[in-house]
């Protein structure tokens, strides 16, 4: 038996390019070394921001114990700062707050699922095991500029600085950070359409979105999420379709799981909303800031596996608009 082609637009890949000053997204305080008239001192009062492939070890001493870098020994061209997906996601979806520990979850998951963060984000309930795979890829913001500083600072203003019973100053009243001016980003993301189109409501395949007791519970949900979706792009054309055997293509046996399965309508809404949330994505804390300057989009219908995120590595073969619907993986039977 001959499997069927699946067809369509099958991810929509973007390019990011962001812009800001100084760090919004801090790593801690590892152990580092200093020098302090004119000696190699221990400290771990040194604010770091999130460096890719940075390690504050540069080798062990003949008893084992580490070899700790100097505050000031980093390459920014090639220990690059960058901004982690994690963070981006969060205030991305930060408008939608809600607690996974909340026992409303259990009862109520229909109005997590009614919502961009359900949709979108994706999540894990830990009482239940349910989850929604997101089907939204980031990766980290990474800085292209390498403006990074090493800057000595030390406490200021009328109150006394602490000393040591020697009559010393402590060494607390002093403190570095490596900082950074203006900033680039570079990043990419991608929503897989197989991940986006399919809501699975059976335990079948270990991916259950939500509980529901029977068949009249399921379409019920499909209404909502149907209702939900159509008020975001002020529609009344997308769709939202239960079925108690949706069989994704290719299959060897016709055997399915009970799920909803949202039209090409509603893949669209919530693809231009997920664009736009990107589109308008600011930062402002750690006395940094970030805002997206501009993203560039690849509706991908690529038929062969290099094609994938090819507006990375082949901007000059991305599908700009939508030109055509995007691919069904999943039918009723």
């Amino acid at each position: 038996m001959q499997t069927e082609k699946i067809t369509g637009i099958k991810s929509v890949d973007f390019r990011i390019k962001a812009v800001g000053h100084g760090v919004v997204n801090w790593n801690g305080s590892p152990k580092l070394m200093t020098t302090v008239d004119g000696k190699d001192k221990q400290i771990n009062n040194h604010a770091m921001p999130k460096l890719r492939g940075y390690t504050n070890i540069q080798g062990y001493w003949d008893d084992g114990n580490p070899k700790y870098k100097h505050t000031e020994n980093v390459d920014y061209k090639t220990n690059k700062l960058y901004i982690s997906q994690n963070c981006i996601r969060h205030h991305l979806f930060r408008s939608e707050s809600y607690n996974l520990n909340s026992p409303k979850l259990l009862t109520d998951t229909v109005k997590l699922l009614c919502s961009i963060t359900g949709l979108m984000r994706g999540y894990v309930i830990p009482k239940n095991e349910n989850k929604r795979t997101s089907p939204l890829l980031l990766t980290d913001f990474v800085d292209q500029l390498g403006n990074g500083n090493f800057e000595q600072m030390g406490r200021s203003g009328s109150k006394e600085k602490k000393e040591t019973k020697a009559g010393k100053e402590k060494s607390n009243s002093l403190f570095s950070k490596t900082t950074f001016g203006d900033t680039e980003y570079d990043a990419y993301g991608s929503i897989s359409m197989e991940l986006l189109q399919f809501i699975p409501l059976a335990a079948d395949f270990g991916r259950q979105a939500m509980i529901i007791n029977n068949e009249d519970e399921g379409r019920e949900v499909a209404v909502q999420i149907m209702n939900y979706i159509n008020s975001l792009g002020n529609s009344s054309t997308a769709e939202a379709v239960y079925d108690k055997n949706y069989v994704r293509s290719g299959s060897i046996f016709d055997e399915g799981e009970a799920g909803i399965l949202l039209n090409d309508v509603a893949q669209n809404i919530l693809v231009n909303e997920m664009l736009s949330l990107i589109k308008n994505l600011s930062i402002r804390q750690a006395k940094g800031y970030m805002y997206v300057d501009s993203i560039e989009v690849d509706y991908n219908s690529g038929e062969s596996g290099k094609d994938m995120m090819r507006i990375k590595h082949t901007p000059s073969e991305v599908t700009k608009e939508k030109g055509q619907d995007y691919a069904v993986y999943y039918k009723g039977k």
